[in-house]
């Protein structure tokens, strides 16, 4: 079976997204698929088109601001999609994301073979994400799609089907992890030598927009109450972003430069060997959204956590539980706080949570039990 996989991330990108469509695209090959990519490339990147063994990669080139790139991708996928056809007779089409799928919806529907969109999630808080939240809900009920995957059961009751999708339509499918490259088994010395010299090393990164920042914020004040502990620890941040400088200010303003430190833009590649390098990692959510690929590689390195007890884990089970997970209240720097001081003073329960996490992501999370789901999906579709 040929199947042509559209998405705006996917390498060279190095994000979590990139990581988890190259894992899956290669879990299909491997399987005996043959796959033709269709994403984006901007400044010459990357080639333009790529072939190796069972893989095609088309890529699109993006020209305008990066704000506008979902945009662009929607109209450039119109543009390319038949061309691309012709050469690769693809049988079926997936979009990963909202914006290919319009014009793949068309195509698909076109041409009568099944179209399966993938959505990670959506969310309503800052003004660029209301618009993108509009947009699905205007979007999704109109276009064409044999199967709509939600990532999480959360999204797709509070949302998918309120906005009139058809339940026979839907599942639940959640992302995955490469649970061989995150792992307890990483050797995290090297990076751990090179950040800071502290007993205890927390650790969190994240790009710095709006509302990742703003849950960065919490963690920061989060250390103020911690350094008051006299425990010899240290918070790292990774992450670039048009927040920093306003999250280095309330550093500064509480008095932590000595505590916080901002090390920038981690590569994707490394990211395993950080996780490792930490003794605890907080994520600090401030609104609901089960389709986080870092929470699952945070969770799957074995490093004990500190989560938003809100849904922040795809699958069925959105919100994450306490055998896995130190759990803190949104938007609350307190009980972040405690979750972080009870980590650094019980050593065993970390190790307990690390353990359970673990095995909670190699059973529900692996990326080969989330590629086999798809495998079946397609095969019942291509009946």
């Amino acid at each position: 079976m040929k199947i042509c996989f559209l998405t705006h991330a996917f390498p060279p990108a190095e994000t979590a997204a990139a990581s988890y469509s190259n894992d899956f695209v290669n879990e299909l090959v491997d399987n005996g698929f043959e796959v033709v990519v269709v994403t984006t490339r901007r400044n010459g990147s990357a080639k333009a088109v790529e072939k190796r063994g069972g893989l095609s990669v088309y890529r699109t080139n993006l020209e305008l601001p990066i704000f506008a790139d979902y945009f662009e991708f929607m109209t450039k996928v119109s543009l390319v999609i038949e061309n691309i056809h012709k050469k690769e007779d693809f049988e079926l089409m997936h979009s990963e994301h909202l914006f290919p799928a319009p014009s793949a919806g068309l195509f698909a529907k076109k041409q009568k073979i099944p179209h399966v969109l993938t959505i990670e999630g959506v969310s309503n808080v800052s003004l660029y994400s209301k618009m993108l939240f509009q947009l699905h809900k205007f979007l999704l009920p109109r276009m064409h799609f044999d199967v709509l995957a939600s990532w999480g059961r959360y999204i797709l009751d509070k949302y998918f089907l309120k906005w009139g999708i058809e339940e026979s339509k839907c599942m639940v499918i959640p992302g995955a992890v490469d649970t061989k490259r995150f792992s307890p088994n990483v050797d995290g010395k090297t990076v751990r030598e090179r950040l800071v010299d502290a007993e205890k090393i927390i650790f969190t990164a994240k790009p710095m927009y709006l509302t990742n920042a703003l849950g960065i914020a919490h963690i920061i004040r989060a250390m103020e109450i911690v350094s008051k502990e006299n425990f010899d620890c240290k918070l790292v941040i990774g992450g670039t972003g048009r927040m920093l400088d306003k999250l280095q200010n309330l550093t500064h303003k509480l008095n932590l430069n000595g505590t916080v430190k901002f090390i920038g833009w981690v590569p994707q590649k490394q990211m395993p060997n950080y996780y490792r390098a930490a003794d605890i990692i907080v994520d600090s959510f401030i609104f609901s959204h089960p389709g986080s690929v870092t929470v699952l590689e945070s969770l799957a390195s074995g490093t004990p956590n500190v989560l938003t007890e809100i849904e922040c884990l795809p699958g069925e089970n959105n919100v994450p539980t306490l055998d896995i997970a130190m759990l803190a209240k949104r938007g609350d720097h307190e009980s972040i706080a405690r979750g972080i001081l009870n980590l650094i003073e019980d050593k065993a329960l970390g190790k307990r949570l690390g353990k359970n996490a673990r095995a909670l992501v190699e059973k529900e999370f692996s990326v080969k039990k989330v590629t086999d789901s798809y495998i079946n999906l397609y095969n019942e579709l291509m009946v």
